[in-house]
């Protein structure tokens, strides 16, 4: 277990409103620590990232998106100073193809896009549990 518990702050890239909503629902009931900021697009998380002073620890990160689509982001973070955040894709289309890309394009994890409240509480106390006590994070200034 990692000596020091951090409290994880996770930039999630997201456009679907519902879905966003169903996320904050789910993070209030998990009643855990870790703290979120959730935008858009990859176009709007860049712009987070360039405008904050508080870089995330990690990045879950939808693939399909308007405009810029998740595998396009993470190209495109793997090539900026942002290269070493860890990013969690996540998606509804499962397709091993699609899985083998975002490795290749150097995502942490991929995982199928949980569904329903229950799965979305569960996916808070996962990515905490994982990335908040387990994980060694890298420092971004």
């Amino acid at each position: 277990m990692n000596q020091a518990m951090i409290c994880p702050l996770i930039l999630v890239v997201e456009d679907d409103k519902e879905y966003q909503e169903l996320l904050e629902r789910g993070h209030k009931r998990s009643q855990i620590s870790c703290e979120f900021k959730i935008v858009d697009s990859a176009e709007e998380a860049f712009q987070y990232l360039e405008n904050h002073h508080t870089i995330p620890n990690l990045i879950l990160l939808d693939y399909d998106l308007p405009g810029m689509d998740g595998l396009q982001m993470v190209e495109e973070l793997k090539k900026s100073s942002y290269r070493a955040l860890p990013i969690l894709m996540f998606s509804v289309h499962n397709r091993p193809q699609l899985i083998e890309q975002a490795y290749e394009k150097g995502v942490s994890s991929f995982i199928p896009k949980p569904e329903g409240y229950t799965s979305i509480i569960e996916l808070w106390h996962s990515i905490c549990t994982f990335w908040g006590e387990y994980a060694s994070l890298p420092t971004l200034t």
